[in-house]
C-alpha cells in the first residue's frame, strides 16, 4: 500500500463510526491509484457477564491503612526495606565493623495529612525467623497469610508533630528500637536475612489512619534509620550519624465488608473487596479478512450508579482459558490468567466506559488467538474502597456491545 492511499485509510478509519450510524454494515469502497478498499464495521453482542470475588490484594495502592471503615477491616500492614542504605548504599553488615557502633534505630512513616484529629498507639513487630521472602507485595492478603509469624511486639508508639521540618508540618509516627533488634539483622550467619516488619493498632478502632506507602507519587516512603557513631581513636568517638532505608514493598492486609446484591447482579470491579468480572463476546467464525487491518473494537460498558465518578480506571485483559460464567463465585485466588500481552485500560467518562480490544480482535480475528472472553479489573491508582458497577445483560438497554471497524482490499 502506498503512503498516501494509507493516510487515506487511516483518515477514513476515523470517521467510521459516523459512516456507519445511517448504514452498520455497508461497505464504503475507497479507490487510490485504482487500488479499491473498503472501510466496514460490525457488531458482536456480549453473551456471558459474571461478577467473582477474589481476597484484596492491596500492594500498589497509595496509602497503608489502619482501623476500620465502611465495614472495611485494616487488619496489619506489611513493609519491607531495601537492603542498602540510601546514601553509600552499606548493608547491614557494615555495622558488625569494630568500628562502628550502632547504637538504635527507627522506624518512620508519614500520616497522610498534617493535621492530627485523633491519635492512637501502633505496635510493631519483626520476623526474626523469617528468611527474605516474607510476605509478596502483589500477592500476600488476609487468607494466605500467618502474622503469627510475627515476633512479640518489639515497640510502641504514637504520632507526632515532625519538629525538624521548618517548612511544612508532617504528622510521623516513629517506632525506636534498641540493639537488639540490630543484632539480629546484622547476623552474617542469616543467609538472606529479611528487613520485613508489621505494623498495627495495639487496640481495634473504628476510625481509618493513612499513611504514605512506597507506591505513592512524591510521596515519603516509610523508612528505616539505624544511628550510629564511629570510633575515631580508643578515647575518640564521632557525633551520631544515620543511615537510611527506604521501603521497596509494602501493603495493607485488609478484610473486606460482606457482599451486597449489587455487587452481584451487575458488573462490579473493587480493589477493596476483590471484585472482578468477565465478559464472553460471540465473535463467531468471523474472520478478518486478509491483508484487513482493524482501527477499532470498542466495547461500550455503561455505569449502573447515578453519581458522578471522575478518573476512575479500569484495566482489562483477556483470559487464557475456559471462565465460568454461570453464578457469582468466590476464590481464594484469581483462578483466570490474564494474557498481559494484549491488556488494555481506559477510564470512566461521564459514567461511560469504552475499552479497545483492537490488538487483541485482530488476533481472534486472524485465527491466531481463542476468544475465552475479557477480564475487567480496577486500576491501582483508584480509590481501593469504591466499588464500580456496570450494567450486564440483565439490563434492558444498556448491556454490554462491541463494534469492530476494519479497512480492507
Amino acid at each position: 500500500m502506498n503512503k498516501p492511499f494509507f493516510n487515506l485509510a487511516v483518515g477514513l478509519c476515523l470517521m467510521g463510526v459516523l459512516i456507519f450510524s445511517a448504514c452498520e454494515e455497508a461497505a464504503v469502497p475507497v479507490e487510490d491509484s485504482g487500488i479499491p478498499m473498503k472501510l466496514d464495521t460490525i457488531s458482536f453482542p456480549v453473551i456471558q457477564t459474571v461478577t467473582y470475588q477474589v481476597p484484596p490484594e492491596l500492594g500498589g495502592t497509595d496509602y497503608l491503612y489502619f482501623g476500620e471503615k465502611d465495614g472495611y477491616k485494616y487488619l496489619y500492614n506489611l513493609i519491607r526495606f531495601d537492603s542498602l542504605n540510601t546514601t553509600n548504599l552499606f548493608t547491614f553488615d557494615r555495622y558488625n565493623d569494630s568500628l562502628i557502633v550502632a547504637d538504635s534505630m527507627r522506624l518512620s512513616m508519614r500520616f497522610s495529612v498534617d493535621s492530627l484529629d485523633e491519635n492512637a498507639e501502633f505496635q510493631l513487630r519483626y520476623f526474626p525467623n523469617g528468611g527474605d521472602s516474607v510476605f509478596n507485595e502483589t500477592m500476600t492478603h488476609y487468607l494466605n497469610f500467618d502474622r503469627n509469624t510475627a515476633s512479640p511486639v518489639i515497640s510502641s508508639a504514637e504520632m507526632v508533630t515532625d519538629s525538624n521540618d521548618t517548612v511544612s508540618t508532617k504528622i510521623m509516627l516513629n517506632f525506636l528500637m534498641d540493639t537488639t533488634i540490630i543484632n539480629v539483622l546484622k547476623d552474617t550467619s542469616h543467609i538472606n536475612f529479611n528487613h520485613s516488619f508489621l505494623v498495627e493498632l495495639k487496640n481495634n478502632s473504628t476510625s481509618e489512619f493513612k499513611f504514605h506507602s512506597s507506591n505513592k507519587s512524591e510521596g515519603e516512603s516509610p523508612k528505616l534509620t539505624v544511628f550510629y557513631r564511629k570510633l575515631l581513636s580508643d578515647s575518640v568517638v564521632s557525633d551520631t550519624s544515620e543511615h537510611d532505608f527506604v521501603a521497596i514493598q509494602d501493603l495493607s492486609v485488609v478484610e473486606p465488608p460482606a457482599i451486597t446484591l449489587d455487587d452481584t447482579s451487575s458488573l462490579a470491579v473493587s480493589i477493596g473487596k476483590g471484585l472482578r468480572s468477565l465478559v464472553k463476546v460471540d465473535m463467531g467464525e468471523w474472520v478478518l479478512p486478509s491483508k484487513g487491518i482493524i482501527s477499532s473494537a470498542e466495547l461500550i460498558y455503561t455505569r449502573s450508579q447515578a453519581d458522578t465518578l471522575t478518573g476512575y480506571s479500569v484495566s482489562s485483559y483477556p483470559i487464557t482459558g475456559t471462565g465460568d460464567y454461570s453464578i457469582f463465585k468466590t476464590y481464594e485466588s484469581d483462578p483466570y490468567t490474564n494474557d498481559t500481552e494484549f491488556g488494555v485500560s481506559s477510564s470512566v467518562v461521564e459514567n461511560i466506559l469504552k475499552i479497545n480490544y483492537r490488538k487483541i480482535s485482530t488476533e481472534i480475528g486472524r485465527g491466531k488467538k481463542v476468544n475465552y472472553g475479557f477480564k475487567i479489573i480496577p486500576g491501582m491508582n483508584n480509590d481501593p474502597f469504591t466499588t464500580v458497577l456496570f450494567h450486564n445483560l440483565n439490563s434492558d438497554d444498556a448491556y454490554p456491545i462491541m463494534r469492530v471497524i476494519y479497512v480492507h482490499p
